[in-house]
């Protein structure tokens, strides 16, 4: 039975990750509220599947930190209450950063289907991915105003360049993608929507990042949006692994 589990789940995150999967595998962030008073409970949820916003689940073993920051960069306490799901009560006013990663690790493909680990430790191996995941979403507590851009230092991330709790439906999002820290050109970003209902295609938008590593979504649909970057890189050992491939989502709710 975990051999099938690990079997099944190394296909699911070949598909997360690979750009020409139809029905793709997504990670992200959900909150029941964006706009919290400081001292209210706000319910967090991990969100895993490939149709936004009904999430999959997630292993917990294949869960990685979930944190949140505080306006003046203090980390916040969460709550567990169960795998991929948290409460977090914001002390006081000001922009708060949730974040999650999954636990890296390698997918290979074989005559036999995608497997868990690398080349070296997976007989027949053909092809050989380590995937890397993260996802984030903010929270303003008052009149905050600052705060929206901070960092978490993931591999790969989305910075949004306006706060996206301020947007309307209408308005427009500049974000910026960080690979390493720096702006990356040419990153692949897909966007969806609470209510986009294309059955051959879950993205309402692709595109890439321009020379600033910068992309402007337009948002015009309120309710729920998410906003997922891609990148590639050669893994440093071509005896272990082919490839690195990094993911990261960005969550908000146009009113």
């Amino acid at each position: 039975m975990k051999r099938n589990y690990l079997v099944i789940y190394g296909a699911l995150l070949i598909f997360l990750l690979s750009a020409s999967g139809t029905w793709a595998h997504m990670f992200w962030l959900s909150v029941n509220q964006e706009h919290p008073k400081a001292g209210e409970p706000v319910q967090v949820e991990i969100g895993f599947g490939h149709k936004f916003p009904q999430g999959e689940g997630i292993k917990a073993e294949r869960l990685g930190p979930v944190r949140v920051w505080a306006g003046d960069g203090r980390e916040v306490a969460l709550k567990t209450i169960a795998t991929g799901r948290y409460e977090l009560i914001p002390p006081a006013a000001g922009v708060y950063l949730v974040s999650a990663q999954v636990v890296p690790g390698f997918v290979t493909r074989t005559r036999e289907g995608m497997k868990l680990g690398n080349k070296k430790g997976v007989p027949d191996a053909n092809h050989c991915f380590h995937f890397d995941m993260a996802a984030k979403t903010l929270l303003t507590v008052g009149k905050a105003k600052k705060g929206f851009d901070r960092k978490t230092k993931t591999v790969l991330e989305i910075v949004p360049l306006v706060n996206p709790g301020s947007l309307k439906a209408g308005a427009s999002l500049p974000i910026k993608v960080l690979f390493q820290g720096k702006p990356l050109r040419g990153a692949a970003v897909k966007v969806t929507y609470d209510g986009w209902s294309d059955p051959k295609n879950p993205f309402a938008v692709t595109g890439k990042t321009d020379a600033k590593g910068e992309f402007r979504v337009n948002v015009n649909k309120p309710g729920r949006w998410l906003i997922i970057a891609s990148h590639k890189t050669p893994y440093p050992n071509q005896e272990e692994c082919d490839e690195n491939m990094y993911s990261a989502s960005l969550t908000f709710t146009a009113r």
